[in-house]
């Protein structure tokens, strides 16, 4: 039996958009509009910006670093770009993997830097999610907490997705993947914190990424045995609880996980995005307004509900705090019927705290992940029950979907009307397009 880096690479080296399902090249497409429509509303947020910073004022070639435009080498652009796409932590999501945050800007960067055409870079963008989800699927249950899932798992799909811009050969990739798997970690301290780690986390794992598929390139070796070996990345991560390594990316070509991607209307943890949409609901269709809530008690998944920071209730000094707490996110869905970013930021609004105060979580072992049933008391006595028991259809958006959420978004982008619907034309032409200045000069031109 082949090693798991082998049978991942032999994958990413062979992937050729004219051989793939049209509806998953369609995927890839959305994720890749999701992923540069959140990122331009991540702009001004501060933590691109703050990436950006740290590399130096120097434009270094390569490729384009979205939020200003200067450009650096392409896995320093790789870096920022991914805190900027994560910036408003609005990402998609795969069970608490966000594959595109560390896929996209390694693919883009490498691909700008290699000046690829479109094929080629969409097919590294599927290379990067199926690799990526491949793995962490069975095991990010297994590992999320204490890890974090985008540290773990983001290292291997941004190695794949640039091993593949790179055109290496499947041993090639095989040893990018190993080296990528070597790379790989993060904690999810940060959370609890309420500190910065976790924006940058995602940007090292694209990154690094980038740097294994380069120096496979160059010629380093990574070991053939990198993800089940005796010290291997399911020693170092899983201890004890890993499946057996066999069944790692055994249906890649067979099952499209790229489709099971699931995208976040509020710029809060993935973790806090059902409990919200009831909230909202109960504000929109029931026109609950924040007098009217004696207390709402809303169930949630156990692992979920005390993942770091989601259980706090303040105190509130950093949207970093805002967007891990479920409480106060189901608070200003409550009092808005949505979540803007902004709303985030209002740390002592005495409605929201009020709110936050009487919202009781209930952690259930039993109940699925990503579900959410609320139990609102009014202050009349009365009660009102709803529930989200699978969020699937209000999460896996279609084409259409993804398309008005970024209309939706758009006065947070920069973006003219006109200038958003050339980002999905760009997009939409991505697989016949000779080169990436379409895509380039639309994302760029919202500056």
């Amino acid at each position: 039996m082949t090693g798991v880096v082998e049978r991942l690479g032999d994958f990413a080296a062979g992937i050729e958009l004219d051989q793939v399902p049209a509806a998953v090249v369609a995927r890839a497409q959305d994720c890749l509009v999701h992923a540069l429509v959140v990122g331009a509303a991540g702009a001004g947020v501060g933590f691109g910006e703050t990436a950006e910073a740290a590399l130096g004022g120097a434009d270094c070639g390569e490729a384009h670093l979205l939020a200003s435009g200067r450009t650096a080498t392409a896995p320093l652009a790789a870096f920022a770009n991914s805190a900027l796409l994560h910036a408003r932590a609005q990402e998609d999501t795969h069970g608490t993997f966000h594959p595109g945050v560390a896929t996209i800007p390694a693919a883009l960067a490498a691909a700008e830097a290699e000046r690829v055409d479109g094929p080629t870079f969409l097919a590294a963008v599927l290379a990067g999610y199926e690799v990526g989800t491949a793995v962490s699927d069975p095991l990010t249950e297994r590992t999320t907490p204490p890890f974090r899932a985008t540290g773990l798992f983001g290292p291997l799909a941004a190695a794949a997705a640039a091993g593949r811009v790179l055109g290496l050969g499947a041993s090639p990739l095989a040893s990018a993947l190993g080296l990528a798997s070597a790379f790989a970690g993060g904690g999810s301290e940060p959370f609890a914190a309420g500190t910065d780690e976790w924006h940058y986390q995602t940007g090292v794992a694209a990154m690094n990424g980038l740097l294994a598929a380069r120096l496979a390139k160059a010629g380093a070796r990574g070991s053939t045995s990198a993800i089940e070996g005796q010290a291997g990345f399911l020693d170092c991560f899983v201890r004890g609880r890993a499946p057996q390594p066999d069944g790692l990316a055994a249906e890649l070509g067979r099952r499209w996980r790229i489709l099971d991607v699931t995208f976040k209307p509020y710029p809060v943890c993935a973790f806090n995005q059902t409990p919200a949409l009831v909230a909202a609901r109960l504000a929109t269709t029931h026109g609950v307004k924040p007098a009217d809530v004696a207390s709402l008690v809303v169930r949630m998944n156990e692992r979920e509900a005390v993942y770091p920071g989601v259980g706090s209730s303040g105190p509130f000094r950093e949207v970093a705090q805002t967007l891990m707490s479920v409480r106060f996110g189901i608070a200003v869905a409550l009092a808005e019927g949505h979540i803007t970013y902004a709303a985030l930021t209002r740390f002592d609004d005495p409605t929201l705290l009020d709110l936050v105060e009487r919202i009781v979580i209930v952690p259930e072992a039993s109940r699925p992940p990503k579900t959410a049933a609320a139990t609102l008391t009014l202050v009349d006595g009365r009660q009102i029950r709803t529930a989200i028991e699978d969020s699937s259809q209000e999460l896996s958006w279609d084409s259409a979907e993804v398309r008005d959420n970024a209309r939706r978004l758009r006065p947070e982008t920069g973006f003219t009307e006109e200038g958003l619907e050339a980002l999905f034309a760009a997009v939409a032409a991505l697989p016949e397009a000779n080169s990436l200045d379409g895509l380039l000069g639309a994302v760029l031109s919202r500056r």
